[in-house]
């Protein structure tokens, strides 16, 4: 039997919450346009996922910093776009887009056909 100390579960305490505490510090902290719809909230909570995807891809080396670059002034684009009123449906197709672009750098596309065209889908 193992007997845990004061100190020992207090380090765990710590350990357990950082990321807890961090993420609802990214989110409390997360600025959006006064006036928003809805629709560019929604725009905007699709992109933060695939804005974390790329971080997530650059710390676990799947994608360059030259690929990370790109993708993230994309994601600044589609974001000015939809603080700006952009369409709803085109600003989701291109967060999808994009989406499938960051699989695609990180090796996590779907492969489709001979590979002429980059074998990606969707194709190019």
């Amino acid at each position: 039997m193992r007997i845990f100390t004061p100190r020992i579960i207090a380090i765990a305490s710590l350990l357990a919450a950082a990321p807890l505490s961090s993420a609802y510090a990214v989110q409390r902290h997360r600025v959006e346009p006064q006036g928003m719809s809805v629709a560019a909230r929604v725009v905007l909570d699709q992109l933060q996922g695939v804005k974390q995807g790329i971080i997530h891809a650059r710390t676990a080396k799947a994608i360059t910093d030259e690929q990370e670059h790109e993708l993230m002034t994309r994601a600044d684009a589609i974001y000015r776009s939809a603080a700006d009123g952009g369409a709803y449906r085109d600003l989701l197709g291109q967060v999808g887009d994009l989406d499938q672009q960051l699989r695609n750098a990180a090796g996590g596309g779907f492969y489709i056909g001979d590979g002429a065209d980059g074998g990606y889908y969707p194709n190019g």
